[in-house]
């Protein structure tokens, strides 16, 4: 199953990207911004311990069950795309 989404990240505090699983997913993340950088990680992931994701760029990833990414940006109101397939 192909399910999709937007999210809108910001300074506050982590957001989550895509959706959690019972089962594997394979999850594909668009930097939506062509100005900003996204940073990607776990619940506690910050501007300065995440994985960048460039300005418009797209990194995917195979989550395990009940995992899940997380986001967050130097700068407010950051879109960011998301495509999950479950197996």
């Amino acid at each position: 199953m192909i399910t999709s989404g937007q999210v809108t990240v910001g300074t506050a505090s982590a957001v989550q990207v895509g959706i959690s699983s019972p089962s594997p997913i394979y999850l594909t993340v668009h930097n939506n911004d062509n100005t900003k950088v996204l940073y990607l990680g776990g619940t506690a992931v910050s501007t300065t311990t995440g994985l960048r994701l460039l300005k418009e760029e797209t990194l995917q990833f195979k989550l395990n069950p009940s995992e899940a990414l997380y986001a967050v940006s130097a700068s407010g109101d950051h879109v960011v795309s998301w495509l999950a397939q479950t197996t």
